[in-house]
């Protein structure tokens, strides 16, 4: 009973081991967006981890803190920052998500806030 505990006990170590890999190897590649397809489904994604992020960073800016966003606007922001993102850092047709800063990130949503809200 204690070696099958024991070779559970190991096969969850290495599914951790293996799943950290596995994430840190999809960060580092390169994301081909030369195909209008490619690229949009590459917004579609961005869009959605944006829209999960948006209140929070809404949050952080005393000048927005109130700011109520309908999820239609929300869909408008993130459209507009992946866009954002995508032609800065992805001229070339591959974007390497290592290579966006988050700082970057957060500054092209806020833009597209103050446009999208300003409208």
């Amino acid at each position: 009973m204690r070696k099958v505990a024991r070779v559970i006990l190991y096969l969850l170590i290495a599914a951790i081991v293996g799943g950290a890999i596995l994430f840190v190897w999809a960060m580092q590649r390169e994301i081909d967006i030369s195909t209008p397809e490619a690229r949009e489904q590459q917004k579609r994604s961005m869009v959605l981890g944006c829209k999960v992020k948006l209140p929070e960073l809404l949050k952080e800016d005393p000048a927005l803190a109130a700011l109520e966003i309908a999820p239609a606007q929300a869909e408008e922001i993130c459209g507009c920052a992946a866009d954002q993102i995508l032609t800065t850092y992805g001229a070339q047709g591959t974007i390497r998500p290592t290579d966006v800063p988050e700082a970057e990130i957060d500054a092209a949503e806020l833009a597209c806030v103050k446009d999208v809200t300003a409208q």
